[in-house]
């Protein structure tokens, strides 16, 4: 899935299919070759197996816990690679006589400014910094509503804000809070469910029970941004009936339509926290704390939603806030802060300044990488052939090994000092110095200019 993938390795396979080597002699890292110590094992065929014996193939001991993992449900891979898992891998598994994975879902590229999210590009997006500044939940949620699995998606964090402000702290989150807080002033935390629901709340179980429907469906073809969009639309659903029914005036009339009302989108937030559990598990854990529920792990809680009579009693509780609202949040500590005048660079005490014109002494240009390897006895260094046209190409060694393979390096154009003094490490002369930018993880980062330029182009 989808259909389009389905028919390219369709068309490739119908093309022909020839011997594929599983072997090479022309790099030195890899998988030792068994019987020729030439050769390496070609890193499709090594990378693939992982599948298998990252779960106990072939391991004595761990039979029933490969048994329990293989074959697979679902495999998700990138669209760039569904060759190499949709016609080798089978080809290893029918070799071996053993089953297929069941499905093959091919998900699309996460584009940030209409490019392809890629480490050489530089244009990734950190996602532990993600998690930090907005929660895993929110995140996820995000991923799945916005980007079309199948399909090149767009991510931006202004979009990412949005999503979290109007569909979960506006929609959801808020909808929680306006029911606890009128069941506390009121005094209907312990909320029962009436014996008979009215025509307006038994429209709303019926909505449920679509939702539940057509989430399910969604959610069982993958088309997970369809399946929360139905959802949603439930959600809608019921802030439009709570506001429709107007509960804050019907409690000095109809204390009975009163607690119908509160009781009604109750039911309706239970299920929609039992439906996003799976997506957002920690704020769905405590959307039903605040009701005074807990999912049974025990059985299919969403079958479970297609039954239900809403015959539930709840215990309603306040819970700090679901969502924080991120844009609106940001408006407010900007609002609060007193206008400053502008920072007075002073010099710390171990600063030392530059001039201009030592500054001038430092020669930065672009260069091409060529070629890159591993330097023998030695876990930090590459060795990169860099092409810097003109000045033609020169051998520079950095200690980035932990941070990037070789193959990931080769064609990249990165900045370079070229003017640096050579010297020697491990008996090869390193003739430059790369250049990278350091995060907030001390992961280090390649430096490259925003479009290809001319090798040897200097910086200014």
């Amino acid at each position: 899935m989808p259909k389009e993938r389905f028919a390219e390795v369709i068309n490739f396979v119908k093309s022909g299919l020839k011997d594929l080597s599983i072997s090479r002699t022309t790099i030195t890292w890899g998988v030792p070759f068994p019987g020729d110590n030439k050769h390496v094992t070609y890193v499709w065929a090594d990378a693939l197996n992982n599948y298998i014996t990252g779960v106990g193939y072939n391991q004595p001991g761990k039979e029933n816990e490969f048994k329990f993992w293989w074959p697979a449900d679902v495999h998700i891979m990138g669209k760039d690679i569904v060759r190499f898992h949709a016609v080798y891998w089978p080809a290893f598994l029918m070799a071996s006589e053993l089953p297929l994975p069941k499905h093959l879902l091919v998900h699309g590229w996460i584009k940030v400014g209409s490019q392809k999210m890629s480490k050489s590009l530089g244009n990734v997006v950190d996602p532990i910094e993600l998690k930090n500044a907005y929660g895993a939940d929110p995140v996820r949620y995000y991923l799945l509503r916005a980007l079309a699995i199948t399909h090149d998606s767009e991510f931006s964090i202004a979009d990412l804000e949005q999503k979290i402000e109007s569909d979960l702290a506006n929609d959801l989150g808020n909808l929680l809070n306006r029911l606890v807080t009128l069941a506390e002033k009121y005094q209907a935390l312990s909320l029962p469910a009436p014996e008979t629901w009215s025509e307006k709340a038994a429209q709303l179980h019926a909505e449920c029970l679509t939702a539940v429907k057509e989430y399910q469906e969604g959610m069982d073809e993958f088309q997970f941004h369809m399946a929360l969009s139905k959802l949603w639309k439930f959600i809608n659903q019921v802030n439009a009936y709570f506001h429709a029914q107007e509960p804050w005036k019907l409690i000095k009339t109809d204390r009975k339509g009163f607690e119908e009302v509160l009781s009604a989108a109750a039911h309706g937030l239970q299920a929609i926290a039992i439906m996003l559990w799976p997506v957002m598990p920690h704020k769905m854990e405590q959307l039903l704390t605040s009701l005074g529920k807990t999912i049974n792990h025990e059985i299919n809680a969403v079958d479970s939603l297609k039954t239900s009579s809403w015959k539930e009693h709840f215990m309603l509780q306040k819970i700090d806030t679901l969502f924080a609202k991120p844009i609106a949040e940001r408006q407010a500590a900007e609002s609060n802060q007193a206008p400053t005048a502008a920072p007075v660079l002073a010099p710390k005490a171990d600063e030392q300044f530059i001039g201009i014109e030592d500054l001038a002494k430092v020669q930065l240009k672009v260069g091409t990488i060529k070629e890159c390897t591993f330097v023998d006895q030695s876990d930090k260094l590459l060795k990169l052939q860099v092409d810097f046209g003109p000045d033609g190409v020169r051998q520079i060694l950095s200690g980035i090994r932990k941070f990037y393979q070789p193959e990931q390096l080769i064609g990249k154009q990165a900045v370079f000092v070229v003017n640096l003094k050579p010297r020697k490490m491990l008996g090869h002369e390193s003739q430059g110095m790369m250049l990278f930018a350091e995060d907030a993880h001390g992961a280090l980062k390649l430096i490259m200019p925003e479009q290809p330029v001319t090798s040897g182009s200097s910086l200014r």
